[in-house]
């Protein structure tokens, strides 16, 4: 058995604290690299019948 299914975690939140940690380890110059591949953006849309429903609308995913 894989040890985040022993520690009780999803492979989706053991991959994400993997990943902080590595982040925090990293030197000043490439902690800002990674950093700024962690923002992400997310539109959501709104269907019915298969016809879109007004606009995209952008959500926020800051912390």
């Amino acid at each position: 058995m894989s040890a985040w299914r022993k520690a009780g975690f999803s492979f989706n939140k053991y991959v994400a604290i993997s990943s902080q940690t590595l982040r925090s380890v990293l030197k000043e110059d490439l902690k800002v690299v990674a950093e700024k591949r962690n923002d992400a953006e997310v539109r959501f849309v709104k269907f019915n019948a298969g016809e879109q429903q007004g606009e995209p609308t952008l959500l926020s995913l800051s912390k």
